[in-house]
């Protein structure tokens, strides 16, 4: 496990959890789209001026990669040493640049906005993606750098421009998937959740899990917006939470309303969960991870933790469980080039072997993967059987956690607010529910008027 834990450790320190989402503060009086749109502009008027180097064969070239996890290096240095061991690549030198999460964002957009000592090569979250598009910041990645049949569809297509081109690499996806105590399965005599459970399936699970005296749940609920809490709920119901791209909030719709209700019902009438106020003290994972609660949804970076707690032998993982669709929030964190590098050829050249399968096969030691080819790898460093994280990929409509292009951080807070009322307000009917969650949503709506 000792593999395991260093994953694991890093991958929440890094808020690659709870902060995949998160956005860098525009500038006062500046919205991100408008600076987005201004620094493209300004972009296409020195293109003239910004040609890329020519190299000659045998010339030594230097690029430069900033990335964010420290658990990361070991695997990164790897890659770059196969990479140089290739017939043709033993001219090009890697530099690698390892920034702490809190200060990464701030000096990769400054430099990518200056283009002063901006990184050749860079790793790069959805939420900052959907804004280094168009700011013209990242380099279109020629056809044939990602065999696109290895790489789920949906994240692919998430990572593509208005242009049809690519811009990034996958090196790490985390559909949510169910995570669960063998050990209490066992105990109270129920068979192990499957793919093939129901919402219905897992509600009466949960019931049957939780005692009597509430010093053991069935299922341990979330009451923050990170990755597997209402997200799940919402998306499993049919709804896509936000039209991102638009910033128009669509958790109020009447698909979203049976997720909030069913919910606040096994919270309320069932007690199969820990209610918003004891929740405000212990959050859900925490029940789980001490033994009080049967169920948790998570990200795979969750697995390790809980593995960690609970031991990876006592630890099942198998798909959500299906609702009006079968589904699962996610992210994607890709590896991608500069627009404006001197060296477009040699960084196209690395992400290639980057996408390959001898690429992620070396990052998938240090945790997470995208190609589909080498989930076996990922496994044998987790410990545990987590082909539902493959089967989720394959068969569930994929939906992003992102919020807003133009008030991300806002409509994150919104949201985060109407979870907090919802599930901290007692007595509630399903018109109740509806009235908190139309009032949040109306308040991201009056932000883009």
């Amino acid at each position: 496990m000792k593999r395991l834990k260093k994953w694991g450790a890093a991958l929440l320190a890094a808020g690659m959890i709870l902060s995949l989402t998160a956005c860098s503060q525009p500038k006062e009086g500046t919205t991100k789209t408008q600076r987005a749109a201004e620094n493209k502009e300004q972009k296409e008027e020195a293109k003239g001026q910004s040609q890329e180097t020519a190299v000659s064969a045998g010339e030594k070239v230097t690029l430069s990669l900033f990335y964010w996890d420290a658990t990361f290096a070991e695997e990164i240095d790897e890659l770059i040493k196969a990479y140089n061991a290739q017939e043709g690549n033993s001219n090009v030198t890697i530099e690698p640049t390892q920034l702490p999460w809190a200060e990464y964002w701030t000096k990769l957009e400054t430099t990518l906005a200056t283009g002063d000592d901006a990184p050749d090569i860079f790793w790069v979250n959805l939420a900052h993606l959907v804004e280094y598009l168009p700011a013209g910041y990242m380099l279109p990645l020629e056809d044939g750098v990602v065999e696109l049949d290895k790489y789920s569809a949906t994240a692919m297509d998430l990572l593509k421009g208005e242009d049809g081109k690519h811009y990034g690499v996958p090196f790490l996806l985390d559909p949510n998937v169910l995570i669960y105590n063998k050990a209490m399965f066992d105990q109270a005599g129920l068979s192990y959740p499957t793919n093939e459970w129901t919402w219905e399936d897992f509600r009466e699970a949960a019931k049957a899990l939780t005692k009597e005296d509430k010093s053991q749940y069935g299922y341990c609920f979330r009451t923050d917006s990170g990755q597997g809490s209402m997200h799940e709920w919402l998306v499993m119901a049919g709804n896509n939470e936000f039209d991102y791209i638009n910033s128009v909030p669509l958790f109020a719709q009447d698909d979203a309303l049976e997720g909030w209700s069913f919910v606040y019902d096994m919270m309320y009438q069932d007690g199969s969960t820990p209610t918003g106020a004891q929740m405000t003290e212990i959050q859900g994972d925490t029940y789980f991870q001490s033994g009080q609660a049967a169920m948790v949804f998570g990200a795979p970076p969750r697995i390790v933790a809980n593995a960690e707690a609970l031991g990876a032998d006592n630890i099942g993982v198998c798909m959500l469980p299906t609702g009006a669709r079968r589904a699962c929030s996610f992210s994607v964190c890709s590896m991608a080039g500069y627009a404006d590098t001197k060296y477009a050829s040699q960084v196209q050249s690395f992400l290639k072997f980057t996408a390959s399968e001898e690429g992620m096969t070396i990052l998938s030691k240090a945790g997470l993967t995208a190609h589909m080819d080498c989930f076996d790898v990922y496994e044998q460093n987790l410990g545990i059987d987590a082909g539902a994280i493959k089967e989720s990929l394959e068969q569930s409509t994929l939906v992003p956690i992102l919020y807003s292009v133009g008030h991300n951080s806002e409509f994150q807070t919104a949201f985060n607010s109407c979870i907090g009322e919802v599930y901290l307000t007692t007595d509630l009917d399903k018109e109740g529910i509806r009235k908190i969650v139309q009032s949040y949503a109306d308040q991201c709506t009056a932000l883009t008027q």
